[in-house]
């Protein structure tokens, strides 16, 4: 059956009306990112294609277009909607929000509130927000650097059993089993902890099984889910435009409107 596409686009209107005001009251503007781009081997995401003399990418992820452009050098704090394509072709409307050029730990727990806000304002009350530290892995990710990607792989999907199956020393197991498992409030991470106790939000903990290895991602990421939806709501995280400390976060549009059905 096709898809009422009217319906959908009213739908989607309003959800993004509603985002949007949010946004511009805390004085963000709107980009509006290029449905194609040249190529570039630090996008991601997008459909590759050429004319016959260049590469280009249709609706890449636009953080990494973003950081690929390397231009930002003051302070920027933007929102977008954007169609991102992933490896199906399967397109996804995403609504992104990023604070450039910001202080550390204080841009973190902006996005985060803005977030909250945002979800609350939207009437989804059931969220959580779950926090985590790429940097808090590198110890043991540094040590077994041939196994980096299934690892990373493994804890994105959940699924214990694939480093469970691979020829790892039994510390290193139990190391990454530790990280795996811990869900909180507290950890030995400083700057999670400062997140955690500024914005005293119950839906909000340290997971440090949360990883998206995007490769822009540097430190701090975050997953938004509810228990009422097996699907992400949104994620985002931590990353540099040209030495810039930066942070963002995009929301699954299509996820959002098929919670608020």
């Amino acid at each position: 059956m096709k898809k009422d596409i009217f319906a959908e686009s009213q739908k989607l209107s309003n959800i993004v009306s509603k985002i949007r005001s949010v946004l511009i009251k805390h004085d963000f503007y709107e980009l509006f990112p290029p449905s194609i781009t040249n190529y570039s081997e630090n996008l991601i995401k997008g459909l590759k294609f050429a004319d016959g003399k260049n590469f280009y990418l249709l609706k890449p992820d636009v953080t990494s277009w973003l950081i690929d452009m390397d231009k930002v050098e003051e302070k920027e704090k933007v929102f977008y909607i954007s169609e991102v394509l992933d490896e199906n072709l399967s397109g996804v409307w995403q609504f992104g929000f990023e604070i450039l050029n910001g202080e550390e730990i204080q841009i973190e727990e902006e996005i985060l509130r803005l977030t909250i806000e945002i979800l609350s304002f939207l009437g989804i009350k059931n969220f959580f927000i779950d926090v985590s530290s790429i940097r808090s892995w590198e110890r043991i990710l540094n040590t077994v650097p041939q196994y980096r990607d299934r690892i990373l792989r493994a804890v994105e999907l959940r699924n214990f059993e694939i480093i469970e199956n691979l020829p790892l020393d039994e510390e290193i197991k139990v190391s990454i089993a530790t990280l795996f498992n811990y869900r909180g409030k507290e950890t030995n991470i400083p700057k999670l902890n400062t997140i955690i106790k500024n914005l005293n939000d119950p839906r909000l903990y340290i997971d440090l099984g949360t990883i998206k290895y995007m490769n822009y991602y540097e430190d701090v990421v975050f997953e938004i889910y509810s228990p009422d939806n097996g699907y992400l709501l949104g994620n985002g995280g931590q990353y540099k435009i040209n030495g810039k400390y930066s942070c963002g976060i995009a929301l699954n549009l299509d996820i959002i409107g098929e919670m608020m059905r």
